[in-house]
């Protein structure tokens, strides 16, 4: 095997995209919802995108208030914290952990301890963070005591007053309590710095901080402090997700009560959060809001448009899909939603069930052919969606039936903006019927759809690629070939007498009790006039040959048995082996192998040496096609070189010398 990187000459292609095993089984089913770029493979549409730009015009006042604006960006990203701090939830701060502590009284009020009055230099009158930033340190500090001397002088502590100190601190003033207040506290102390929130605030916090008996008003200030933030917030965030693609049909019926509900009532957020700063944000939203409801009869037209549109083109898609998996025969249905502005979700559920019964973890529910079905389809649309140079196809078809091949591939060529047709696309296959039915049959042309084709027959000839052009004419009837090379006079007899049984099983119903057929399988099994095994009953063996050789004598001319038995000798054969062409050579070679010889099977001796090259021979060529045509075995007829001298090499091994004795 070579590790050389395989190289391509004079391509002009920028953009390929593959389809193959790991485009099935990696990329498609790694997520939820399969393809992360639904919306543009499906729903991308020159259409729906000028009626939403028209939509967007009238929204352009609006949003430019939050394009423009700075500082509603930095409150957007100043707001939430608020919540993440205090776990503000359903109206009501969190009363467990630090925060519980805090409605206790714990976190500031060292002035209320006596046993603290040693440490006035360091909380009065100072400002709270700086406070609380010390106390948690001093807090953190008592660990790290050890024995009667100070950790930083190392001069002598009076034992019963540090002990008395440090139980006074451990007990009341809690690391996790400190922590909260703190950032209660740099929180508002940044909005009002910002401008957000009103400079008294942070005064009032303070006077509730560390005093035990004023839990409940503490707890009342921070309540409505999360109440006007959680209410600020969702407002500025319901303003910027105002989109065509992201209200219902029945809330645009109701448009106006939609924008009259986008308005920020100032009194909801007055006492902290009613600054001169807030009120002109909010009285600028509001102007723009009150403009557009006086647009809504225009709003209501291009809305309604591109929600019409958008459910013409899911149920279009929808429709197509589903009917490429009925003629794939894939049991599911394909459901595609729009999910929000330029957003899609898809997902499958099977046949005939409801929406909502949606088929979880795909990979393990879907056999290989149901993935590659649904994976073709989405491949095909995806493609096309990104305009795609040349696509390549890796054996996508060889999992359906004959019938379903050539529906399926129909629909990948059909005349419709999403197919491949006027596309240049790489079929790779070892498939026959798809050059059947689109080089010899050119169906294609009887639906109307006249995208060309041509075919070749791809060779690994010493590391290179060789193509040989398939033409209509190389495909040749099989009843009418078989009959051709058993006529001819220029053709190998073993190659005569393999075409002349194939074809009397191609044109006589019992061809099992035929004489000819008799003959011919005794000669293929290498076995004489006295070895002779007649399989059909009340006949003699002389009878048998003599009516045998009378019907291939009008193929094979003027030969008896014994000169046909001659012709296939071991001698001749290897001769043949050495020197004729390569179809010709495996003939002889699977003459060989299936002669009778006291010597045992050559076959099943081979297989053991030679496995791979034994399947070749007696698997992979061997198997009868069911197909009326087939390429003519002399032009486009192929073996590995490393097999062919495998087979040669054994045949001489095992009857050169016996030959020559």
């Amino acid at each position: 095997m070579s590790d050389k990187e395989p190289k391509v000459e004079n391509c002009n292609f920028k953009k390929v995209k593959l389809f193959d095993e790991s485009y099935v089984n990696r990329y498609l089913f790694e997520n939820d919802s399969f393809l992360n770029n639904s919306y543009q493979v499906f729903l991308h549409d020159e259409n729906l995108d000028s009626m939403k730009e028209n939509t967007e015009n009238l929204l352009k006042g609006l949003q430019s208030v939050f394009e423009q604006s700075s500082d509603i960006k930095e409150l957007m990203n100043f707001l939430p914290s608020y919540m993440d701090i205090t776990s503000f939830k359903n109206s009501s701060i969190s009363k467990r952990g630090g925060m519980g502590e805090l409605l206790k009284g714990n976190g500031a009020g060292f002035d209320k301890y006596e046993e603290l009055n040693s440490y006035k230099p360091f909380y009065e009158g100072r400002d709270f963070i700086t406070v609380s930033k010390w106390a948690k340190w001093r807090n953190d500090g008592i660990r790290q005591m050890n024995g009667d001397s100070c950790p930083f002088c190392t001069h002598d502590m009076d034992k019963t007053n540090i002990e008395r100190e440090n139980k006074t601190i451990s007990s009341v003033f809690k690391s996790s309590a400190l922590k909260v207040a703190n950032q209660v506290i740099e929180f508002l102390q940044e909005g009002v710095d910002k401008g957000y929130i009103k400079s008294e605030s942070v005064g009032v916090m303070k006077q509730y901080i560390g005093d035990g008996s004023k839990g409940n008003e503490l707890q009342a200030e921070m309540n409505q402090i999360g109440t006007e933030t959680e209410y600020l917030h969702s407002k500025i965030k319901q303003i910027l997700h105002f989109r065509p693609m992201n209200i219902s049909r029945e809330q645009l019926e109701k448009i106006e009560l939609q924008l009259e509900n986008l308005i920020i009532d100032k009194r909801q957020i007055s006492k902290f959060y009613g600054t001169e700063k807030i009120n002109m944000l909010v009285n600028k939203v509001d102007e723009k809001i009150n403009e557009l409801k006086d647009k809504t009869v225009a709003i209501k037209k291009l809305f309604s448009k591109c929600q019409e549109r958008m459910e013409e083109l899911i149920a279009d898609r929808r429709e197509d899909i589903n009917n490429f998996f009925v003629i794939s025969g894939f049991p599911y249905q394909f459901i595609l939603k729009s999910d929000g502005e330029n957003k899609a979700m898809c997902y499958l559920i099977p046949s005939n069930a409801s929406e909502q019964d949606k088929i979880d973890s795909p990979e393990t529910h879907l056999s290989w052919g149901e993935k590659n079905a649904f994976a073709l389809v989405m491949f095909m649309f995806e493609t096309v969606s990104d305009d795609v140079d040349l696509i390549i196809l890796d054996d996508p078809i060889t999992s359906f039936d004959k019938n379903k091949k050539f529906a399926v591939t129909k629909r990948l060529f059909d005349n419709t903006k999403f197919s491949f047709k006027d596309k240049t696309v790489l079929m790779l296959t070892h498939d026959l019927q798809p050059v059947i039915d689109y080089v010899h049959g050119k169906f294609l042309r009887k639906y109307n759809l006249h995208t060309p084709v041509h075919a070749s027959y791809i060779i690994n000839d010493g590391g290179k690629l060789v193509e040989q052009e398939i033409s209509q004419d190389d495909l040749k009837n099989v009843v009418e070939l078989t009959k051709q090379f058993s006529k001819d006079n220029h053709v190998k007899i073993p190659v005569r007498i393999i075409n002349l049984r194939k074809h009397i099983e191609l044109t006589k119903p019992n061809f099992l009790e035929d004489t000819a057929y008799d003959v011919l399988s005794n000669l293929i099994h290498g076995r004489n006039f006295e070895q002779y095994k007649s399989r059909i009953e009340g006949k003699a063996k002389t009878e048998v040959i003599s009516e045998g050789m009378r019907i291939i004598n009008e193929y094979i001319s003027d030969m008896s048995y014994d000169e046909l038995f001659n012709e296939i000798s071991d001698a001749k054969l290897l001769e043949l082996v050495e020197k004729a062409d390569k179809y010709t050579q495996t003939i002889a070679i699977r003459f060989l192998f299936e002669k009778e010889r006291n010597s045992g099977n050559l076959l099943s001796q081979f297989k053991k040496k030679h496995p791979n090259a034994c399947k070749f021979v007696n698997e992979t060529n061997h198997i009868e096609n069911d197909y009326i045509f087939q390429l003519n075995p002399e032009k486009f007829f192929e073996i590995p070189e490393d097999y062919l001298d495998n087979l040669k090499a054994f045949c001489n091994e095992k009857l050169g010398r016996q030959d020559e004795v």
